[in-house]
């Protein structure tokens, strides 16, 4: 029986997360698949946005977007079926760079979590929500300085945090051995889309790939450029990647006392590398890269009190590796997931996740394969 993209060859332009997973989804699913990255994996640049990332499981769509939540879940449960699977392979086989551990979520006094925040709630392992003086909360509080927010809602559960390096590499790879072939090449969108995508064909054809029968635009931030997406913006994200892996995921959210300003602050390990990153900033419209050292010391002060066990340094402190930025690609409206033409060309645009690249990835690869099938094949009837 034919597989569903027996000689239909898809070139995914765009090798981020969001780029690697479709690609890896297009050729278990058949389809002959060569990628087109300005950067791939390995690269450090600004405009590479998937590096930079956390990484961890944790939503951003609400009840307001079931579209998103879909794809939330579908990645959680694939990812739960792929940790379940590396549990069954030897010590020395390859593996993804994910790991399931616990998290934890604070707010801070007035800022209860609804139950729309909540909605997750069923879909991920362990969950149980918690008083500020219970289990790890209430340790927190203690720790945490009085005149400093302290912590009023909590809640715990079992998710996924990646080791975003090793797990761009691992997607890379799993493709290559399905015969998807990456080719570091950026293209040039000022002179429209169109003539961009036929210079993609002659790029491929050098490369003895064949005719074109669909792309995908997983260009994230560059679709601005590429396809002149006026409604791309970044998010700016400032993190300190410290010495030591941290026991647990942790997201808080509160209102910083002396500034009266809202804040955000995340402790993500980073799966087998003996680091955590910690965070963050999210600053819309920003394209600057280079680092804030007030944003540095407000980030390390508000991960502090809930992560003693990196609190190694010789001055009780973090242990600092580096402090960087990065470019959330972000939409106005929402992500954009379908299919055009582009004069001659079929394309099914995947770009515009902002912060939620990673726990989207594997449901907007399932869309974007309906999406590949029905630009090929017609639709389903």
């Amino acid at each position: 029986m034919a597989s569903l993209g027996e000689n239909k060859h898809i070139v995914v332009i765009g090798a981020g997360v969001t780029g690697l997973t479709t690609a890896l989804f297009l050729a278990e699913a058949g389809y002959h698949v060569t990628v087109l990255g300005a950067h791939v994996p390995g690269d450090s640049s600004i405009e590479y946005t998937s590096p930079w990332a956390g990484a961890h499981w944790l939503p951003h769509s609400t009840p307001s977007t079931p579209r998103e939540q879909s794809w939330d879940t579908q990645t959680y449960d694939h990812w739960l079926s792929l940790l379940e699977y590396e549990r069954t392979l030897p010590t020395f086989a390859p593996r993804s760079g994910i790991a399931m551990l616990p998290a934890m979520n604070f707010w801070e006094h007035g800022r209860a979590p609804t139950d729309d925040d909540l909605w997750w709630a069923p879909v991920v392992k362990g969950f149980r929500q918690m008083s500020e003086s219970q289990g790890f909360a209430g340790e927190v509080n203690a720790r945490t300085p009085e005149g400093e927010g302290k912590v009023g809602a909590a809640c715990e559960y079992e998710a996924m945090c990646i080791n975003v390096s090793k797990y761009l590499l691992y997607l890379q790879k799993r493709g290559e051995g399905l015969g998807v072939k990456v080719v570091k090449v950026k293209l040039d969108g000022s002179e429209g889309f169109e003539k961009a995508l036929r210079s993609a064909a002659e790029i491929v054809g050098k490369e003895r790939r064949g005719k074109v029968d669909c792309f995908v635009n997983a260009t994230g931030l560059g679709a601005k450029q590429l396809c002149g997406d006026v409604k791309m913006y970044p998010i700016r994200g400032q993190t300190v990647l410290v010495k030591g892996e941290a026991h647990r995921t942790i997201t808080r959210v509160g209102i910083d006392l002396k500034s009266g300003e809202k804040y955000g602050a995340y402790s993500i390990p980073r799966p087998g590398s003996g680091m955590t990153i910690l965070g963050g900033t999210k600053q819309a419209g920003v394209w600057d890269e280079t680092p804030d050292p007030k944003e540095t010391e407000r980030i390390l002060k508000q991960n502090a009190w809930a992560c003693p066990e990196l609190l190694t340094g010789a001055d009780g402190g973090f242990e600092i590796v580096s402090v960087q930025c990065g470019l959330r690609p972000a939409r106005e409206g929402d992500a954009r997931v379908e299919r055009e033409m582009v004069g001659p060309w079929k394309v099914v645009h995947a770009y515009g996740h902002a912060g939620s690249g990673y726990q989207n990835s594997v449901g907007c690869a399932s869309d974007v394969l309906a999406l590949v099938g029905e630009s090929v094949d017609g639709p389903k009837l």
